[in-house]
């Protein structure tokens, strides 16, 4: 009887494109570490400021003008012009508290979800994400996420009975997770960024943001965000946009 139940739900899974992650086909026993070179409090400095409504503000998207802001909690995706500062469209989730949106191939966007504990592959049909495959990660919750182009990194927390315990996974452009490494020295990881060299994970706890290398998974230098409850933080090129959970939006760049 066993066999048959496990069939039928392979038969499910397959029908609703969902695939469920495996730890035993992924490397695994990484953890980062800090860099020799490693740099702290990086200056930044304010440049831009942009009023938010009231939501609970997560995971951030840039496309060109437009600042996507993704909102947990049941609540919507704006997509704000950072010329006027105003909210030009409301996006729906897919899911019930949205944590991270990320571009993904063929003009295609990955978007997390806590609550279902799934990265989604979706596209964009006017005010709503559609569904065309989706990740679960449980027992783990899938909060940031960031497409380099040629992988996608996934922040993952886990709790249980000795606290919470925190990961980035590595998945290729089809959601297949090829590595799994543990976060130490970031306190609750929140979301991430790529700025075509290195990863940026914006802490929950402390309100810095973590320069990560990518080959090694050393921690090489931090600033510090000035936002209290850091949540988003996005690169645009040449500077960063970052929010907390209920603060507003700022661009701030490097001091020279």
């Amino acid at each position: 009887m066993k066999k048959y139940i496990i069939i039928a739900i392979i038969g499910l899974a397959t029908a609703f494109n969902t695939f469920v992650f495996s730890e035993e086909s992924i490397q695994t026993g990484r953890a980062f570490k800090r860099a020799k070179d490693h740099r702290a409090m990086i200056p930044i400095k304010i440049i831009h400021k942009i009023g938010l409504p009231k939501g609970y503000h997560e995971g951030l998207l840039v496309e060109g003008d437009n600042v996507w802001v993704v909102n947990g909690e049941g609540g919507k995706t704006w997509v704000i012009n950072s010329n006027s500062g105003k909210v030009i469209s409301e996006i729906e989730s897919v899911a019930t508290f949205s944590e991270g949106i990320t571009s993904a191939p063929d003009g295609k966007y990955w978007a997390s979800d806590w609550d279902t504990k799934k990265v989604y592959l979706v596209r964009r049909e006017g005010s709503k994400l559609v569904t065309e495959s989706e990740l679960s990660l449980a027992p783990s919750h899938p909060t940031g996420i960031a497409w380099n182009g040629t992988n996608l990194y996934i922040l993952t927390w886990t709790r249980g009975a000795r606290g919470t315990r925190y990961h980035i996974l590595v998945a290729d452009k089809s959601g297949n997770v090829l590595n799994k490494v543990r976060i130490k020295r970031i306190p609750e990881p929140s979301q991430i960024t790529w700025d075509g060299k290195d990863l940026w994970i914006s802490s929950w706890f402390d309100r810095r943001v973590y320069r990560i290398d990518i080959k090694t998974f050393e921690i090489k230098g931090y600033f510090r965000s000035r936002i209290e409850k850091v949540t988003g933080i996005a690169w645009d090129g040449k500077s960063f946009w970052m929010t907390g959970s209920k603060e507003d939006l700022y661009q701030v760049e490097f001091v020279p």
